[in-house]
């Protein structure tokens, strides 16, 4: 076999003889099947949440009949104006693990989870890690780590000179479990006295799971009573994980109309909830605290540029571009996008 014979990541894996999975990484961690995946790579579908021009990827396999061994690739691949997947760039890709790797990933164990160096890898946060290891050792039906068994101890009964003990990789796989019901319970009684660095890590893994109607009440509350911006940053990335969508809605929809939320919060509403702006009347306060924060309409223009990218969103950013009778600060900082795009044209 070889590149030529080889026209995507899909029919790679396949032809290798492995199982895969395949994860979107770009706005959070989410599951997707193979199929959507293949349309993806075929342009049948745009990438759903791609991030500063890329669609990202963790991509998981293994071949039972070789090796109990999982490994993960972290792919990112360029997209066009439509978050359309730009084919030249995956089968460029496709190249550099072919030639580097060959065809029988299942017979070349010590490769298998290493690529190439080349443009379209990527290295996740740490925090990232915790949490992908934690979801796929879920997802894939794996052993549960000792750590797991530490961090239910520690959630049902939170002693504070105990939590040092606790590793991310504990948080992260506690987060992964939160639909066991003795942990849902633990972690709903004792969620208000946790510490700092533990509430923070955690919140920032519960965006990747899915959690209930009490654990939602619980953040929501929590949000309005802690002392730090970051671990409210980070209750509000938390938050979408939560099935109770009804309930973070009217959350984010009061916090725009009535709080003051600081720009970390709106980047974040507009990187983790951006769904809830596909409403005009929340778009538009949205945007007028993003012009509030910064009136020189950076803020504006930066997070106009990561919004118009996801499919979801585009048409209703567009249609804002020309609805008249915007407030004059939204309509200033959408001409002030007008003069970036002639002032780049002109120097081109």
């Amino acid at each position: 076999m070889n590149a030529q014979t080889i026209d995507t990541i899909s029919e790679f894996m396949l032809h290798a003889g492995t199982d895969y999975r395949i994860y979107d990484m770009g706005r959070g961690i989410e599951s997707m099947d193979s199929q959507t995946f293949i349309s993806l790579e075929n342009n049948q579908l745009p990438a759903p949440c791609p991030r500063a021009g890329h669609a990202w990827f963790g991509i998981v396999f293994w071949n039972k009949k070789v090796s109990h061994e999982q490994y993960i690739w972290f792919v990112k691949l360029p997209i066009d104006e439509r978050s359309l997947i730009i084919q030249a760039a995956r089968n460029q890709f496709l190249e550099a693990v072919v030639t580097a790797l060959g065809s029988e990933l299942e017979k070349n164990a010590e490769k298998g989870g290493q690529l190439p160096d080349n443009p379209f890898v990527f290295t996740p946060s740490q925090q990232q890690l915790a949490d992908i290891n934690a979801i796929i050792r879920r997802d894939l039906r794996l052993s549960t780590r000792e750590g797991l068994d530490k961090a239910i101890a520690y959630i049902k009964n939170p002693a504070i000179d105990t939590w040092q003990d606790l590793a991310l990789q504990d948080i992260a796989d506690l987060a992964a479990h939160i639909d066991q019901q003795d942990i849902a319970q633990a972690v709903n009684q004792n969620l208000a006295v946790l510490p700092v660095q533990v509430l923070t890590a955690f919140c920032s893994s519960l965006e990747n799971t899915r959690f209930d109607d009490a654990l939602t009440d619980q953040l929501i509350e929590l949000f309005a009573t802690v002392d730090y911006a970051e671990t409210q940053h980070m209750i509000l990335r938390g938050l979408k994980g939560s099935q109770c969508t009804d309930k973070v809605s009217l959350f984010i929809t009061a916090l725009l109309t009535e709080g003051q939320p600081d720009t970390e919060c709106l980047v974040i509403i507009a990187g983790r909830h951006f769904q809830l702006l596909n409403d005009e009347a929340l778009l538009i306060t949205f945007c007028s605290k993003l012009i509030a924060h910064d009136p020189s309409f950076q803020l504006f223009r930066g997070v106009y540029a990561d919004l118009v990218q996801v499919p979801t969103s585009r048409m209703g950013l567009l249609k804002l571009m020309r609805k008249p009778d915007l407030p004059a600060p939204i309509a200033n900082a959408i001409a002030s996008l007008y003069q970036q795009v002639s002032k780049r044209k002109s120097t081109h």
